[in-house]
């Protein structure tokens, strides 16, 4: 039977659509990121966690998907130092809360952007759950592919979660000042341009840590439409020009280490094995005294 020209522009169109959601196979690491395709498969599957991971789940989630506004639960509201991560235990608390399971393979979405998203796969990977992916647009991107929704998300009977704290998948300020004058170890900056060298003042102390190199967090995303991750080869060539290479260890930060996780992740896709974010960031390192800024 052949087919008519409408159907044939109709069959190109949704092809189209899903293709970014779908070419995920270029980066090193292609298991962390899942497209919206893949998702709705497994789903059907019921072999997922899901976790919505947006500060309001507004009455529309993914079908199967358990809440969990990660970025403001994620924040330990007794330490000094602005938006520092929880500790272990406390962490522990929350997963087990929400159902998390030492063998389960886990999914998170936000609205798209993957700030969210990418915060919460830090504090896994850190306190050593190792099964995490990020849903490629979050939100948005399920949307824009025509999959279905629900209204309430779902909750899962209390699990088994165990913390085992990753020490080389972060490091501290003392850390940080040594590394600056490193020639094996990067500082990579995710804040923007203006916080980068001053002209945004968000601490006693504005500029950077000598010899950072800055890379706004958002740059590895697609600027139009659904911010999809770009290609695997458009992210490596803004990370060589920078002297961004997988033969040094890397320490990503911005101001609350929160971008600063969504370049751990980026990176983490992009294969680079020795990534150590700095947590307390510039929120720590612009109001310590002895710090040394450029």
């Amino acid at each position: 039977m052949r087919l008519s020209i409408l159907s044939i522009l109709i069959l190109f169109t949704l092809s189209a659509c899903g293709e970014k959601s779908t070419q995920l196979d270029n980066y090193p690491n292609s298991h962390l990121l899942t497209s919206a395709q893949e998702l709705n498969e497994l789903i059907q599957q019921n072999n997922i966690f899901l976790i919505d991971a947006r500060e309001e789940a507004d009455g529309e989630v993914i079908p199967g998907a358990t809440h969990f506004p990660a970025v403001s639960s994620l924040i330990d509201q007794e330490n000094p130092v602005e938006f520092f991560l929880i500790g272990p235990e406390a962490f522990q608390e929350l997963m087990q809360d929400i159902g998390l399971n030492n063998d389960d393979r886990v999914i998170i979405y936000d609205e798209g952007n993957s700030l969210a998203a990418a915060r919460l796969f830090y504090a896994m990977d850190y306190y050593g759950f190792s099964n995490a992916s990020v849903l490629n647009g979050g939100f948005e991107g399920w949307l824009a592919d025509g999959l279905p929704t629900e209204n309430e998300p779902v909750t899962r009977e209390r699990g088994n979660f165990a913390f085992d704290v990753q020490e080389f998948r972060s490091c501290d300020f003392e850390y940080v000042m040594a590394a600056a004058g490193s020639d094996d170890k990067i500082i990579f900056d995710a804040r923007s341009a203006d916080e980068y060298t001053g002209v945004d003042e968000r601490a006693e102390k504005s500029g950077h840590i000598p010899n950072a190199v800055n890379l706004e967090w958002s740059k590895v995303l697609e600027q139009e439409g659904v911010p999809y991750f770009q290609s695997a080869q458009n992210i490596q060539d803004q990370y060589t020009a920078l002297g961004i290479t997988p033969d040094k260890e890397v320490i990503p930060h911005c101001h609350t280490n929160v971008r600063g996780s969504h370049a751990y992740f980026t990176l983490r896709l992009m294969g680079y094995d020795s990534v150590r974010p700095y947590e307390g960031s510039w929120a720590e390192y612009g109001n310590r005294e002895e710090a040394i800024v450029q």
